[in-house]
Order: structure tokens, then sequence, then C-alpha cells
């Protein structure tokens, strides 16, 4: 019963949540299951090292479906996107944690930059 009722609230915190603040929350799962996957690939436990890389690659396949490529940055969005997909997939191949390391700086990046982002709106209104 409890952990319905925090299913609940967590659904709820997101519904009110800016697309901004979402995206941020998005990188922050990304950032977090990076890290973990990279632990669980050290200790070579892949089954559950691939859950979390399947959760990052999901993660970016859904922000490159919602990309509007009316605006050019979203081409590049996509190429990050992208890149960071496919060094996920290099890394479970290879089993090379490493490979995930690589991408940590370029998701922290993305990640400050729509925190950022948010900011800079909160200020504005």
């Amino acid at each position: 019963m409890q952990s319905n009722a925090i299913l609940q609230y967590k659904q709820q915190s997101i519904s009110t949540m800016s697309r901004g603040e979402q995206l941020v929350l998005l990188f922050d799962e990304v950032l977090k299951n990076l890290h973990h996957a990279t632990l669980l690939m050290k200790e070579n436990d892949l089954t559950n090292s691939e859950k979390c890389t399947q959760k990052c690659k999901s993660i970016f396949q859904y922000l490159s479906s919602i990309l509007d490529f009316k605006y050019p940055i979203s081409k590049d969005l996509y190429d990050l996107y992208y890149f960071c997909n496919q060094q996920i997939i290099r890394a479970e191949i290879r089993r090379d944690p490493q490979l995930l390391n690589d991408i940590v700086p370029i998701v922290n990046d993305m990640r400050d930059t729509w925190a950022q982002a948010e900011k800079l709106i909160h200020i504005k209104k």
C-alpha cells in the first residue's frame, strides 16, 4: 500500500514539473544508470549492467524522438544522443566500463545546460 502512495507522489511531482525540469531529471537518471552500469560491469555483473545501460539508451531514444527539427540545434542534439547511444552499445559489446565513463562529461554538460536554461527561464518570469 505504501509503495503505491509513493508511486502516486512521484507521478504527481513529475507531472507538475516544467519541461526543463523533466529534462534535467532524465539526464540525472542517465548519469545514475551510467554510474551503476560502470560499477556492475567492473564486477562482471553483465545482466544488471545491461539493465542500467538499457535505461540510458531508452532515455536517449526518447530524447531523440521529441526533437523538433525546425530548430537547427535539434540536429546537433540528435547527433549527441546518437553518439551516446552508440558509445553505450560499444561498451556493452566490448564489456568496457571506460566507454561509459567517457560519455559522462558529455551527459553532465547537457544536464547542466538544461538546468541553467531552466534557471534563466524562472528568473525572467
